[in-house]
Protein backbone atom coordinates (compact mmCIF):
# COMPACT_ATOMS: atom_id res chain seq x y z
CA UNK A 1 0.00 0.00 0.00
CA UNK A 2 1.23 3.58 -0.70
CA UNK A 3 1.90 6.35 1.33
CA UNK A 4 -1.41 8.03 -0.05
CA UNK A 5 -3.87 5.37 -0.24
CA UNK A 6 -2.79 4.86 3.67
CA UNK A 7 -3.26 8.32 4.66
CA UNK A 8 -6.84 8.58 2.31
CA UNK A 9 -7.87 5.27 4.16
CA UNK A 10 -7.31 7.00 7.71
CA UNK A 11 -8.58 10.28 6.87
CA UNK A 12 -11.61 11.22 9.13
CA UNK A 13 -14.36 12.40 7.51
CA UNK A 14 -13.79 11.82 4.03
CA UNK A 15 -16.83 11.02 1.48
CA UNK A 16 -16.48 8.54 -1.48
CA UNK A 17 -19.30 8.81 -4.11
CA UNK A 18 -19.47 9.24 -8.41
CA UNK A 19 -18.76 12.20 -9.80
CA UNK A 20 -21.25 11.50 -12.92
CA UNK A 21 -25.02 10.09 -12.97
CA UNK A 22 -24.56 7.32 -15.63
CA UNK A 23 -26.24 4.37 -16.80
CA UNK A 24 -24.95 0.57 -16.39
CA UNK A 25 -23.06 0.91 -19.47
CA UNK A 26 -21.42 4.16 -18.36
CA UNK A 27 -23.28 6.68 -20.23
CA UNK A 28 -23.15 10.29 -18.26
CA UNK A 29 -26.90 11.64 -18.16
CA UNK A 30 -26.75 15.37 -19.73
CA UNK A 31 -29.21 18.26 -19.51
CA UNK A 32 -29.40 21.48 -21.37
CA UNK A 33 -28.40 24.68 -18.99
CA UNK A 34 -28.05 28.23 -20.42
CA UNK A 35 -30.07 31.36 -20.68
CA UNK A 36 -31.64 30.11 -23.91
CA UNK A 37 -30.97 26.08 -22.65
CA UNK A 38 -28.52 25.52 -25.44
CA UNK A 39 -25.44 24.09 -23.59
CA UNK A 40 -25.20 20.64 -23.00
CA UNK A 41 -23.90 19.92 -19.40
CA UNK A 42 -22.61 16.25 -17.65
CA UNK A 43 -24.71 15.69 -14.87
CA UNK A 44 -22.98 14.94 -11.13
CA UNK A 45 -24.64 12.59 -9.22
CA UNK A 46 -27.20 12.35 -6.61
CA UNK A 47 -24.53 10.76 -4.53
CA UNK A 48 -22.10 12.90 -4.87
CA UNK A 49 -23.98 16.45 -4.77
CA UNK A 50 -25.38 14.47 -1.19
CA UNK A 51 -21.61 13.90 0.30
CA UNK A 52 -20.43 17.71 -0.75
CA UNK A 53 -23.87 19.23 0.69
CA UNK A 54 -23.53 17.31 4.02
CA UNK A 55 -19.53 18.06 4.15
CA UNK A 56 -19.40 21.54 3.76
CA UNK A 57 -22.91 21.98 5.55
CA UNK A 58 -21.25 20.16 8.72
CA UNK A 59 -18.36 22.14 8.17
CA UNK A 60 -19.59 25.51 8.31
CA UNK A 61 -21.23 24.82 11.65
CA UNK A 62 -17.74 24.47 13.05
CA UNK A 63 -15.33 27.32 13.80
CA UNK A 64 -12.05 24.85 12.98
CA UNK A 65 -13.14 23.35 9.42
CA UNK A 66 -11.15 25.58 6.79
CA UNK A 67 -12.64 23.50 3.64
CA UNK A 68 -11.66 20.37 1.77
CA UNK A 69 -9.50 19.00 -0.66
CA UNK A 70 -10.77 16.77 -3.25
CA UNK A 71 -9.64 13.64 -5.28
CA UNK A 72 -10.97 12.95 -8.87
CA UNK A 73 -10.07 9.52 -9.57
CA UNK A 74 -10.34 5.82 -10.73
CA UNK A 75 -10.97 2.63 -8.54
CA UNK A 76 -12.36 2.04 -5.62
CA UNK A 77 -12.00 3.99 -2.39
CA UNK A 78 -10.08 1.76 -0.75
CA UNK A 79 -6.95 0.99 -4.49
CA UNK A 80 -7.73 4.65 -5.37
CA UNK A 81 -6.15 6.21 -8.84
CA UNK A 82 -6.04 10.42 -8.66
CA UNK A 83 -6.71 12.02 -11.81
CA UNK A 84 -6.94 15.46 -10.22
CA UNK A 85 -6.48 16.60 -6.61
CA UNK A 86 -8.43 20.43 -5.80
CA UNK A 87 -9.20 22.31 -2.72
CA UNK A 88 -11.96 24.49 -1.85
CA UNK A 89 -11.33 26.67 0.88
CA UNK A 90 -13.82 28.02 3.51
CA UNK A 91 -12.45 31.81 3.23
CA UNK A 92 -13.02 33.65 -0.03
CA UNK A 93 -10.57 36.49 -1.30
CA UNK A 94 -12.88 38.95 0.14
CA UNK A 95 -16.06 37.47 1.72
CA UNK A 96 -16.13 34.87 5.33
CA UNK A 97 -17.43 32.18 3.56
CA UNK A 98 -16.15 31.66 -0.32
CA UNK A 99 -18.59 31.86 -3.15
CA UNK A 100 -18.03 28.51 -4.04
CA UNK A 101 -19.49 27.47 -1.64
CA UNK A 102 -21.84 29.65 0.06
CA UNK A 103 -25.74 28.72 -0.36
CA UNK A 104 -24.18 24.64 -1.19
CA UNK A 105 -27.67 23.66 -2.02
CA UNK A 106 -28.57 26.19 -4.21
CA UNK A 107 -25.42 27.15 -5.78
CA UNK A 108 -25.35 24.13 -8.82
CA UNK A 109 -23.20 26.87 -10.87
CA UNK A 110 -19.95 26.75 -8.75
CA UNK A 111 -20.90 23.97 -6.32
CA UNK A 112 -17.44 23.99 -4.67
CA UNK A 113 -15.55 24.15 -8.10
CA UNK A 114 -17.56 21.58 -9.44
CA UNK A 115 -20.27 23.42 -10.84
CA UNK A 116 -22.07 23.32 -14.05
CA UNK A 117 -21.15 27.41 -15.06
CA UNK A 118 -17.75 28.37 -17.21
CA UNK A 119 -14.59 28.45 -15.23
CA UNK A 120 -16.11 25.50 -13.22
CA UNK A 121 -14.99 22.31 -13.64
CA UNK A 122 -18.35 20.77 -15.19
CA UNK A 123 -19.13 23.40 -16.70
CA UNK A 124 -15.69 23.92 -18.74
CA UNK A 125 -15.39 19.77 -19.24
CA UNK A 126 -18.90 20.17 -20.85
CA UNK A 127 -17.45 23.01 -23.35
CA UNK A 128 -14.51 20.81 -24.21
CA UNK A 129 -16.90 18.19 -24.23
CA UNK A 130 -20.24 19.30 -26.63
CA UNK A 131 -18.55 22.75 -28.01
CA UNK A 132 -21.41 25.04 -27.17
CA UNK A 133 -21.26 28.58 -27.82
CA UNK A 134 -19.67 30.82 -25.19
CA UNK A 135 -17.36 33.89 -24.15
CA UNK A 136 -14.48 32.36 -25.22
CA UNK A 137 -13.39 28.68 -26.81
CA UNK A 138 -13.02 25.23 -24.68
CA UNK A 139 -9.09 25.09 -22.88
CA UNK A 140 -6.81 22.47 -23.85
CA UNK A 141 -6.93 21.72 -19.82
CA UNK A 142 -10.43 19.89 -20.50
CA UNK A 143 -9.37 18.68 -23.32
CA UNK A 144 -7.05 16.54 -21.52
CA UNK A 145 -9.53 15.86 -19.00
CA UNK A 146 -12.21 14.58 -21.77
CA UNK A 147 -9.71 12.21 -23.55
CA UNK A 148 -8.54 11.00 -20.08
CA UNK A 149 -11.88 10.58 -18.68
CA UNK A 150 -14.47 9.29 -22.03
CA UNK A 151 -13.94 6.62 -24.39
CA UNK A 152 -17.27 8.57 -26.41
CA UNK A 153 -18.14 12.09 -26.69
CA UNK A 154 -21.73 11.55 -28.14
CA UNK A 155 -23.59 9.40 -26.11
CA UNK A 156 -20.80 10.92 -23.65
CA UNK A 157 -19.38 7.19 -22.24
CA UNK A 158 -16.63 6.87 -19.58
CA UNK A 159 -13.65 4.33 -19.74
CA UNK A 160 -14.35 3.13 -16.57
CA UNK A 161 -16.03 5.03 -13.26
CA UNK A 162 -15.02 7.86 -12.27
CA UNK A 163 -15.52 8.88 -8.63
CA UNK A 164 -14.35 11.72 -5.84
CA UNK A 165 -12.80 11.72 -2.83
CA UNK A 166 -13.57 14.53 -0.24
CA UNK A 167 -11.43 15.54 2.58
CA UNK A 168 -12.87 17.87 5.40
CA UNK A 169 -10.18 19.85 6.91
CA UNK A 170 -9.92 21.57 9.92
CA UNK A 171 -7.05 23.28 12.20
CA UNK A 172 -4.44 20.68 12.89
CA UNK A 173 -5.51 18.29 10.34
CA UNK A 174 -2.51 16.42 9.12
CA UNK A 175 -1.14 15.80 5.29
CA UNK A 176 0.48 12.42 4.37
CA UNK A 177 3.82 13.69 5.37
CA UNK A 178 2.42 13.90 9.04
CA UNK A 179 2.58 17.87 9.48
CA UNK A 180 -0.42 20.23 10.49
CA UNK A 181 -0.86 22.43 7.70
CA UNK A 182 -3.48 24.52 5.72
CA UNK A 183 -5.24 23.69 3.02
CA UNK A 184 -3.54 25.54 0.21
CA UNK A 185 -0.52 23.08 1.43
CA UNK A 186 -2.20 20.27 2.12
CA UNK A 187 -3.75 20.49 -2.10
CA UNK A 188 -0.04 20.94 -2.84
CA UNK A 189 1.79 17.95 -0.58
CA UNK A 190 -1.13 15.81 -2.04
CA UNK A 191 -0.34 17.09 -5.78
CA UNK A 192 3.72 16.07 -5.55
CA UNK A 193 2.60 12.81 -3.92
CA UNK A 194 0.39 11.74 -6.27
CA UNK A 195 2.23 13.25 -9.29
CA UNK A 196 5.34 10.81 -8.25
CA UNK A 197 2.85 7.72 -7.82
CA UNK A 198 0.55 8.57 -10.58
CA UNK A 199 2.15 10.45 -13.15
CA UNK A 200 0.32 8.47 -15.94
CA UNK A 201 -2.97 9.75 -15.11
CA UNK A 202 -2.73 12.91 -12.69
CA UNK A 203 -4.33 15.76 -14.81
CA UNK A 204 -3.05 18.84 -12.39
CA UNK A 205 -0.13 20.37 -14.46
CA UNK A 206 2.94 22.97 -12.75
CA UNK A 207 1.24 22.30 -9.63
CA UNK A 208 -2.39 23.01 -10.47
Amino acid sequence: MTVLQAWLDAFPGARFAPLFETNDDLQVQTHQRGKAGDRRILTRSVLFETAMIELIEEGLAQEQWTGLVYLMGFGPQHDFSPLYVGKAERRGKIHAVSKNIANIRRNPDKFARWGYGLDYHLGDLSHAMFGFSAYRGPTGKYRRWAQTLFAVTDPPTLHRPVSMLLLPWFEGSRGPSGFQGSVASAEKEVIALASALHSEWLLNVDGR
